[in-house]
Formats: structure tokens, C-alpha cells, sequence
């Protein structure tokens, strides 16, 4: 990725798009866990994803809970296409937004959510700029809504570091070679994708510690604030509003 940039463009998105499923270590796992805790909210309403990217974990909830409507927010005006497209046969129960993950006044506009999903989108955002996303997020819940989160953690220690990006690397690796791509395993080493192994390289990258997030939803107000899965330096975590 080029060190120059300070937000995710349009060539990160087609090159997530094309290797997504390469890329994000067991994602239809991922993708099961998030909808199994969805399924603990009674009356599932209204889902908001924040990066919904082409649309897939948002097809997912379509599915899942026929009665839900989905609103995919995203920056980035290839991804919302191709989300429109993906998700047209749902009609009404999705809606697409153009929005900065980063920026305040989507927020006012929100009314009342039953949960809010994310997937490796947040770690764009600083510590401060999180921990205010998070005290809106709460404050726009409906009871017994959630947040859950899928994102790039980071580790506390060096060795931590080691492992994380040894895994991913050995994941992508494996990933490649079985689905017989091995192009997506060389632009993943040679665009720096593995943010472990490459550290400072890419300026939108900025993870946070688990446990910080963690103790930043408590703070927010959420219970039952647990770590639902965790591989890679990936972790899916999320809290409910009681």
C-alpha cells in the first residue's frame, strides 16, 4: 500500500474485493459468529454495518432474520455499488449510505438501532475517535441492543506482534495455494497488507488493544462485554445495552 496515504481508496477496494476471502483469516466463520450473536437481540429490527464493503456480511443478516432491514454505510463509492447490486433482490429491507466512519454528523441523523456490526473498518479510526464511536453507538441502541465489532487488534507485546502476523501470513499463504491463487498471496507480501509484519507502513492502519476496547465499551455504558472469537490478531468482541 502506498506509506503516502492517509485514507483507504478505491485500489485497496478492488484489491480487497478480489482477494477478500484470502485475506480475512476464516471469514464465514466470522461471518457465523456475528449472526449467532444477532440472534440473541429480541425483535432484531434495524442492523446498521459500518464498512459494509461489497455487502456480504449484510447479505448474511438478510438472510438470517427475515424481518430485519439493513442499512450498509460505507466511504468508498466502488463498494456501495457493488453492495446495491449484490443486495438488490432484498428492495426495501436495504439501504445504502455514503458516510466517513471518521466524521460526526451521520451519527445525529441515526434513529434507533437494534445493533450495529462492523467489520474491519474501525482500526481506521485513532483511540480517541473510537471511544467516542462507541459512546454513540450506545446512546443510539435500542435495550438489549449490541455493537459487534470484527477488527484488527493489536497486541500489547512484542511477541504478540510475532505471532499475529506469523499466522496471518501463514493463513493467506495456505489460503492461496488451496483456492489456486497464489497472485493473491504475493500482492498480500508485496503491498504490506499484513499490518503485524509491517508495522507503520500504512498510515490509515491504526489498531487498538483489545483491551482497551473492551474497557472503552464498558465505559460506554454496554454489558455483558465479552471476546467472541480471536485468530491472527483479528478478534470479534461486542457488548449489549441493558
Amino acid at each position: 500500500m502506498n506509506e503516502e496515504k492517509k485514507h483507504w481508496g478505491e485500489d485497496e477496494s478492488e484489491t480487497f474485493s478480489k482477494y477478500g476471502e484470502i485475506y480475512v483469516p476464516e471469514r464465514a466463520v466470522q461471518y457465523q459468529v456475528i449472526v449467532q450473536l444477532l440472534s440473541s437481540i429480541p425483535y432484531l429490527q434495524q442492523v446498521v454495518e459500518l464498512g459494509c464493503g461489497e455487502g456480504l456480511l449484510s447479505e448474511k443478516v438478510l438472510n438470517q432474520f427475515p424481518e430485519a432491514k439493513v442499512t450498509g454505510m460505507d466511504l468508498s463509492p466502488l463498494m456501495l455499488e457493488k453492495t446495491r447490486v449484490r443486495l438488490s433482490a432484498f428492495g426495501s429491507r436495504f439501504a445504502t449510505v455514503a458516510f466517513d466512519l471518521g466524521a460526526m454528523q451521520w451519527r445525529s441523523q441515526l434513529g434507533k438501532v437494534s445493533a450495529f456490526i462492523s467489520s474491519l473498518a474501525i482500526h481506521h479510526l485513532d483511540d480517541g475517535q473510537k471511544k467516542s464511536l462507541y459512546q454513540d453507538l450506545f446512546d443510539h441502541l435500542i435495550d438489549n441492543g449490541m455493537v459487534v465489532i470484527a477488527d484488527i487488534v493489536r497486541p500489547l507485546s512484542n511477541i504478540g506482534h510475532e505471532i499475529a502476523g506469523d499466522l496471518w501470513d501463514r493463513y493467506v499463504k495456505q489460503k492461496s495455494e488451496s483456492l489456486h491463487q497464489q497472485a493473491a498471496y504475493k500482492t498480500f507480501k508485496g503491498e504490506g497488507w499484513n499490518h503485524f509484519q509491517n508495522p507503520g507502513l500504512d498510515p490509515i492502519d491504526k489498531p487498538s488493544s483489545l483491551l482497551d476496547q473492551l474497557l472503552w465499551l464498558l465505559e460506554a455504558g454496554f454489558k455483558e462485554v465479552d471476546v467472541y472469537w480471536m485468530y491472527a490478531g483479528h478478534a470479534i468482541f461486542a457488548g449489549r445495552k441493558c
